[in-house]
């Protein structure tokens, strides 16, 4: 089963508008999070206000899309029948200030026995559909 099978069975990852910038973004093969005007804070996951200063006031700010491998397990169950086990990946963003930005996500291509913390890991964006894409990592380097 390849993953544009298995996705045609998962629900459409949704937007609101908190997050629509972000999706558009992974869409033009950006990755994006939060950065307060105020103070310049960046945060995710996005909310409307700064964790920091409590402004209100806030934009998208693209990020290197580079990072490491915080933490990680592997699925038990799949979410479609037949398909590969897969990782579940919290990813700390390089190039982000105030507190770590961390990612949930997936690294893809990697073994179990490959897997750990602190491995370097880079974006790349899987398409969904004609409007949606989804960042995922991969080994860097």
């Amino acid at each position: 089963m390849t993953m544009a099978d298995e996705r045609m069975q998962l629900p459409q990852p949704g937007w609101s508008p908190l997050t629509e910038g972000f999706w558009k973004a992974a869409h033009d093969g950006r990755l994006v999070v939060q950065r307060c005007k105020n103070c310049g804070t960046h945060r995710w996951p996005p909310s409307y206000a700064c964790y920091h200063c409590r402004s209100g006031e806030w934009t998208w700010d693209d990020v290197p899309g580079t990072g490491t491998v915080f933490s990680y397990t592997w699925a038990d169950t799949r979410a479609v029948p037949d398909s590969p086990l897969y990782n579940i990946v919290v990813v700390e963003l390089d190039g982000t200030q105030g507190e770590p930005v961390r990612l949930l996500s997936r690294v893809l291509d990697v073994d179990k026995e490959q897997l750990q913390c602190d491995l370097p890991v880079e974006v790349t964006f899987e398409p969904f559909d004609d409007e949606i894409a989804v960042p995922m990592f991969r080994l860097r380097g």
